[in-house]
C-alpha cells in the first residue's frame, strides 16, 4: 500500500499522455507502461507531499531517472524531495520551469 498523496494508474497514464511520453525537462522519450521510450519514466511530485502536494493530477510529472534524482533527490542544491534533499533550502517548481510539460 502506498502514501496518502501517491499518484494513482489513472493519474500516472493520464500525465504521461499529457506529456506525449517525454521527459518534462529534457525531452527524452519515456518508457512506462503507457509509452515506449529510451529512457525509463518516473512519475514525481511538482510539489512535494510533506509541502502540501497531493496526488492530483496537476501535481504530476514525469521525469527520466536523471532528472528524477536531479531534481528531486538530493543531487542539486533544491532539496526538495524528503528522501534525499538535505540542504535545508525549498524551491518550488511550476510548469514553465519544464520545457517538455504539456500541462
Amino acid at each position: 500500500m502506498g502514501r496518502p498523496g501517491d499518484f494513482t494508474v489513472a493519474v500516472k497514464k493520464a500525465a504521461i499522455q499529457r506529456q506525449a511520453g517525454v521527459c518534462a525537462f529534457c525531452g527524452v522519450s519515456l518508457d512506462t507502461p503507457w509509452s515506449e521510450g529510451e529512457y525509463q519514466g518516473f512519475a514525481h511530485h511538482l510539489l512535494p507531499l510533506h509541502h502540501g502536494g497531493t496526488g492530483a493530477l496537476d501535481n504530476c510529472i514525469y521525469l527520466c531517472w536523471g532528472h528524477h534524482l536531479y531534481l528531486g533527490h538530493g543531487m542539486t542544491p533544491y532539496g526538495i524531495d524528503k528522501q534525499g534533499g538535505s540542504s535545508g533550502t525549498w524551491v518550488q517548481l511550476q510548469p514553465e520551469d519544464f520545457p517538455y510539460w504539456e500541462g
